[in-house]
């Protein structure tokens, strides 16, 4: 006698449920996400700059004795004033575009290209009925900043302004005495100027660039 199994046991379901797609971020939240990442950086930079004062003091600047003090004298102002010297880079880069208006308008054609090409754009680009997918767009703006920048005046203004700013960060560094700044554990550790010496719970020192 064979006993009936129960009613449905082992019965695939005629229909499985279908995954629901997950949708992918677009690419206005892409380019809201990016801009949002830069305005946090950037009031993150200008929050943890030195006074300019103590940047600027002349009685602080002196000639070093030797190339290891410069080498040191190096290491340990690029740690303590990094913020100002990176605004300080911006700023070359900023007056190098606007002394030259062609590079200044070359510069703003490819940031917005960049942002509305491929950053703000929610939907597939079609261009006298052919469509570009992401890959061809992004391959396409990159060639276009690498022509702009070797075959006009756009990348020896950058090269140039970007190259005076460095070396001008570089001249006051080497000549800024460091006898008087001061720094927590953290910014010494994450500058290589000490090595850690905590775990959880260990107080926080203040160490004398000297």
């Amino acid at each position: 006698m064979r006993s009936a199994s129960p009613r449905g046991y082992g019965a695939l379901p005629s229909h499985a449920a279908a995954p629901s797609p997950m949708s992918a971020p677009s690419a206005v939240h892409r380019g809201a996400a990016l801009v949002s990442s830069l305005r946090e950086q950037g009031r993150a930079l200008i929050a943890t700059q030195r006074p300019w004062g103590q940047l600027l003091d002349s009685a602080a600047l002196a000639r070093p004795p030797s190339a290891g003090e410069a080498i040191s004298r190096l290491r340990r102002n690029l740690t303590y004033f990094r913020s100002n010297y990176a605004l300080s880079v911006l700023l070359a880069l900023a007056i190098g575009l606007i002394w030259q208006p062609a590079s200044l308008a070359a510069a703003l054609i490819l940031a917005a290209a960049w942002f509305f090409l491929y950053l703000a754009r929610d939907r597939p680009l079609v261009l006298f009925d052919r469509r570009f997918d992401e890959g061809t767009i992004l391959g396409a703006l990159s060639l276009a900043t690498f022509f702009a920048l070797v075959s006009t005046d756009l990348g020896s203004n950058v090269f140039k302004s970007v190259g005076v700013g460095l070396l001008l960060v570089g001249m006051h560094a080497v000549f800024r005495i460091t006898d008087d700044l001061f720094m927590d554990e953290s910014e010494a550790v994450s500058g290589g100027l000490v090595a850690g010496l905590g775990g959880p719970g260990r107080p926080a020192f203040v160490v004398r660039v000297v």
